[in-house]
């Protein structure tokens, strides 16, 4: 039960089960991307597709091969082991290799836009992000990529990218408090001039007369 997220009494492992969360959300961001493909007419885009030759027939093919595949993922008669499974039962691998990556490329660009949304809707801009360790291991891995494809030995260090995501919070929190520091002395210069002009505003006629009263007596 540990694999749907279910917590027995007294277990200590992790209540957050991120693989149940990825089933829910995957078939929302996979209609996107197709629905993507039909709509994006952008010039690189278009351009691509032109140089490939690819088809409206042929894309109808690849994406119905992969929505009859996601069915067997679950299939209670005869499942299958693995996604490049599913996806040869049903003879996507038949496709054109540009035709794959073209509908692939299209899902990457959806998940990632995905992902930016989904970080910025779990932190807050000047606090810590709760998404922020996971976030650092992705950059050292990619500097670890960048320095192996370099021919560079050298570790992509964990540390050093969670301390630069900390310092970003603590930019962000030196602006807010800069912004509120400057508004504080704007109100301050206003209350001293407000009190100055008090302080050489003459006196009514009514305050003159009570004061040479009080003189006299």
């Amino acid at each position: 039960m540990a694999d749907i997220g279910f917590r027995k009494k007294g277990d200590t492992g992790p209540m957050y089960n991120p693989e149940r969360d990825y089933a829910y959300i995957t078939p929302t961001l996979m209609r996107s991307a197709i629905e993507k493909l039909e709509t994006d007419n952008s010039l690189a885009v278009t351009k691509w597709r032109e140089q490939e030759k690819i088809t409206a027939e042929e894309l109808n093919a690849a994406v119905a091969a992969l929505a009859n595949a996601q069915r067997d993922f679950v299939n209670a008669a005869d499942p299958v082991a693995s996604f490049e499974q599913a996806l040869m039962r049903h003879n996507f691998y038949d496709c054109r290799h540009a035709v794959r990556q073209y509908i692939f490329a299209t899902i990457g660009e959806v998940f990632c836009a995905a992902w930016f949304k989904a970080v910025r809707e779990v932190s807050i801009v000047g606090e810590e992000s709760p998404a922020q360790n996971d976030m650092a291991r992705f950059c050292a891995t990619v500097r670890e990529f960048v320095n192996k494809n370099r021919g560079v030995t050298h570790d992509a260090n964990f540390v050093a990218e969670h301390l630069r995501m900390q310092q970003d919070v603590l930019r962000a929190r030196e602006q807010v408090l800069v912004a509120e520091l400057r508004a504080r002395v704007v109100e301050l210069e206003k209350c001293n001039g407000q009190l100055k002009a008090c302080a050489d505003k003459k006196p009514s006629i009514f305050t003159r007369v009570l004061n040479a009263i009080r003189k006299k007596r």
